[in-house]
């Protein structure tokens, strides 16, 4: 039985390549409708409406089989674990059209002008869940186009398999023991690292301490050090992004293009975790193979519409090494091809399902006589293949939301485009065999608990109603309201630069409190599902909740993003090369004025408030002893805090299982800086040196260092909001924490996190010239 992950591979010459993928016959492709902030997000909306999506057969609703919608609703029971309800138990609609109120000011009107606009429906607390229509700015949907061999609903008969008819037919088929890498893909491994090798001599320092034996071997890189990678791919890396089904995963029938991908992750992993340098040949290997795969995975065959779902987790993965563990160059290449994945993806039917009018229901093969249903473990395989692509989509949509916020990117995907079931609960995605998984579907199916659409969610989030489903789903919930923040805010940046007239006061407003209500509200609803330690240690928490590891992070994440420009903060520190391009003295002027404004907004002074509580959540509360009797105090400013044992070990980057959280803490450190200088007006319109000098070195933080950090963001994080005069005494304790954070960052192996320690010098000592 092939895994899901297999494909046809071009291979180095005596490779052999074992299993063959299932090709489609593609459609003719018709011109695609945009999908930019301005047009999408605009008012008012004046194209067509599209026609009416005929009404599909309810059975061909789900991706994922045994969801049947016309079960009735049944009180809340959980039947998975010792959690609050994870599936909301609302009916799910087939999408129709929709009268929604244009949005133009706090208040929703009813207006038929606006009938097409994503906006109006998502803003408008009064427009029905599921009534958005599926037609609007969406390709392909009424016949044509392009098919994902991925999303073909899966036929069977699910009470042949619940009873075992069909075991007697076609005998059910057990996964082989396929989970460690054998020697034969070893060997298939190692001559594409020297295929690599030959194609980049330039990178060839990266890997020189590789001895060859006299075989030609590289006894470095054995067949335990590749388990090892892989396995530590599962263990840390496999919860960000978790789009690779591991109990149906073969890794010696799978492309081996995603697996030196994902075997590169796991050699990164362990050398980023590594602090006596004994794994810094790991680091040399997953370079070596990350710079040559790209081209070989964009060059096969299966990488064009429809995609391949090999092809799209292999780019997403790709991405995802390329934007957090590695160089500059390779960081700016993942910025440049990332929407290269995203168009394979839109080109096709991944992003929307399938709909029943897209094709008849498929013919029964040779292979599967009629009248005789899979047998368990091809539906399992079927199943894992859909749910898998579900998956890749959107973990695709928060890492471009999230890269966003973080890295001044733009964002190139909107909500919209998603008209997808949000995830299936963890456990059926980590169950080792199909029973599990047909039992937890039953027992969700026996008590009307059916999944929710990501739209249907996201405007429950964003009204303030409960979202009832899984860590990894809420994580999600949270990404698309913050590409609503992003879509919306850079939306009238636009149209300011395009000299319209800009958006009435009170409508910013509107949509800015509705948003930060529905920050806070999610963040609620998340402890409350979760726990309130939930995400309170570095620990790994159980489950996959998406690229940042904790809610909190990314909770302040959002709430820093939405009014501080990263790009403008760089800029204004000193750097001197930002997104590619060199930074002009004039670019320096101009970015002056514009924090000195800035700094004087009330929304200013509450994202800064949240970066204050994003550093003391990552540097002070997981080490909290809450038990401890003698708790050191110390008097700073005008209050007490209570402060940590000395001999508690601070924040290592080493320990860290999320590669965003050292990038955010820098995000949040800028912006605390950006803040302090811009008030103090001890800013030049002279382009700073953005070096510091030689004297400053900064080290390990000592105990009365790291305490007194812990002091400054108590102290603050504390306050309920910033005033403007609390804001006059922010600078006392900023050089420690710029020194603290420093330091921190000074241990990555990431060149963008080398880069931040660098920046964060500068800043230090910029600030230290300007008090002296």
């Amino acid at each position: 039985m092939p895994s899901f992950s297999a494909t046809t591979d071009s291979s180095p010459p005596a490779t052999a390549v074992l299993s063959p993928t299932t090709t489609t016959e593609s459609r003719p492709v018709l011109p695609r409708v945009p999908h930019d902030a301005a047009i999408l997000l605009g008012p008012d909306s004046n194209s067509q409406p599209s026609p009416s999506l005929p009404n599909p057969d309810p059975r061909r609703m789900h991706q994922h089989p045994g969801w049947h919608p016309q079960l009735p609703d049944m009180g809340a029971c959980n039947i998975i674990r010792p959690k609050p309800g994870y599936y909301p138990q609302q009916e799910q609609r087939v999408p129709e059209r929709s009268t929604p109120m244009p949005y133009h000011t706090a208040e929703f009107q009813p207006d038929d002008i606006s009938r097409e606009n994503f906006a109006v429906w998502l803003f408008n607390p009064h427009a029905p869940y599921g009534e958005f229509n599926v037609s609007s700015h969406v390709p392909f949907v009424d016949g044509g186009g392009l098919e994902s061999t991925l999303n073909n609903n899966i036929h069977y008969d699910y009470e042949s398999l619940t009873s075992g008819r069909s075991q007697l037919e076609t005998p059910t088929r057990f996964v082989e023991t396929d989970e460690l890498i054998s020697e034969f893909r070893r060997q298939e491994i190692l001559r594409w690292f020297q295929v690599f090798r030959q194609k980049q001599p330039k990178a060839e320092p990266l890997v020189a301490n590789l001895a060859h034996d006299d075989n030609g071997d590289i006894p470095a890189l054995g067949l335990e050090m590749m388990r090892d990678c892989l396995q530590e791919y599962w263990d840390r890396v496999s919860p960000r992004l978790p789009i690779v089904h591991q109990p149906t995963f073969s890794c010696n029938r799978c492309s081996i293009f995603l697996l030196m991908v994902m075997v590169a992750l796991g050699a990164v992993s362990l050398r980023t975790r590594d602090s006596t340098g004994n794994l810094a040949d790991y680091g040399g290997f997953a370079d070596m193979v990350i710079l040559g795969v790209r081209s070989e995975i964009l060059t096969a065959e299966d990488a064009q519409p429809p995609v391949s779902l090999w092809v799209s987790q292999a780019l997403l993965l790709l991405e995802f090494y390329e934007k957090m563990y590695s160089s500059r160059r390779l960081h700016e290449r993942a910025h440049i091809y990332h929407v290269v994945a995203l168009n394979l993806l839109r080109r096709g039917s991944p992003l929307i399902g399938r709909s029943g009018s897209e094709s008849p229901p498929e013919v029964p093969s040779a292979e599967q006589p009629q009248g005789v249903s899979l047998d368990s473990h091809t539906w399992w395989c079927r199943w894992a293949e859909t749910e898998a692509m579900h998956r890749v989509v959107f973990a695709a949509f928060m890492t471009d939301t999230i890269h966003a916020a973080m890295f001044g990117h733009a964002a190139d995907m909107a909500p919209h485009e998603i008209r997808l079931p949000l995830p299936c609960d963890d456990n059926m995605w980590t169950a080792s065999n199909p029973d599990t998984v047909r039992q937890l579907d039953q027992n969700l199916r026996m008590y009307g608990i059916r999944p929710i659409s990501f739209l249907d969610g996201l405007k429950r989030a964003l009204h303030g109603k409960e979202v009832k489903t899984h860590s990894f789903g809420r994580m999600i919930i949270m990404s698309g309201l913050l590409s609503v923040g992003w879509h919306l805010s850079h939306r009238e940046t636009h149209e300011k630069w395009l000299d319209l007239t800009a958006p009435a006061t009170e409508t910013h407003e509107a949509w800015k409190k509705t948003l930060l209500r529905a920050f806070d509200d999610w963040k609620r609803s998340f402890d409350a599902a979760q726990g309130a330690a939930g995400n309170s240690t570095l620990a790994d928490a159980p489950g996959s909740n998406g690229p940042v590891h904790s809610a909190a992070i990314l909770y302040h994440l959002a709430q820093i993003s939405l009014h501080v420009d990263i790009i403008d903060c760089q800029v204004y520190s000193g750097a001197k090369r930002l997104l590619g391009r060199k930074v002009s003295v004039r670019d320096y002027t101009n970015v002056v004025a514009r924090m000195r404004a800035w700094a004087t907004l009330s929304s200013t002074r509450h994202a800064i408030l949240h970066a204050f509580k994003l550093l003391h959540r990552v540097l002070v509360d997981p080490r909290r002893n809450a038990n401890s009797a003698d708790r050191e105090r110390l008097d700073i400013g005008p209050g007490v805090v209570s402060l940590p044992p000395i001999e508690v070990q601070t924040y290592s980057c080493r320990n860290e299982p999320d590669p965003h959280r050292p990038w955010v803490m820098y995000y949040a450190a800028l912006s605390i800086w950006s803040f302090v200088r811009a008030i103090s007006r001890q800013d030049s319109l002279q382009e700073p040196t953005g070096h510091a000098s030689n004297s400053f070195r900064p080290g390990k933080p000592s105990p009365i260092q790291y305490r007194r950090v812990a002091a400054y963001l108590g102290n603050i994080a504390a306050l309920p909001e910033l005033t403007e005069s609390a804001a006059t005494g922010l600078g006392d304790g900023l050089p420690d924490l710029l020194d603290t954070l420093s330091s921190v960052l000074s241990e990555a192996h990431s060149e963008i996190l080398q880069e931040a320690h660098v920046r964060l010098e500068a800043c230090k000592e910029m600030l230290t010239n300007s008090s002296g």
